[in-house]
């Protein structure tokens, strides 16, 4: 099983999905990467050698885009500091509710479970 960035390859897979289940990469990113890699629209991670991996592993890497951890690094780390200036999107943040102007009367059931209740 290849690994690229960090994330599994599954064998059973079509390559163009598996590909795009790298956090930073969707499904056109992953289409493009792997024409320039050589790989058809029907191949499957079963069929990628160690060497084709690493080809596909570089090409990833040399995109402009920031991808995996470091995604997930650079959006905490924007979260962090919209809590730290109290602005009003970092309050909501904080408290666990939408952030971008959705309802809370009756929607935002799921992002308010989580809040813990400090009562």
């Amino acid at each position: 099983m290849p690994f690229i960035i960090g994330t599994p390859i599954p064998e059973d897979k079509i390559l163009v999905q598996s590909v795009s289940q790298i956090y930073g990469i969707g499904l056109s990113q992953s289409k493009i990467l792997c024409r320039k890699a050589g790989f058809g629209q029907d191949c499957r991670g079963k069929n990628v050698s160690f060497s084709q991996g690493k080809i596909l592993g570089n090409l990833a890497e040399n995109t402009s885009l920031f991808l995996g951890s470091d995604l997930r690094r650079f959006h905490n780390d924007k979260i962090r500091r919209l809590c730290l200036m109290s602005s009003y999107r970092g309050l909501r943040h904080k408290k666990g509710l939408p952030a971008r102007g959705q309802r809370t009367h009756t929607n935002a059931k799921k992002r308010l479970q989580f809040k813990i209740n400090v009562n």
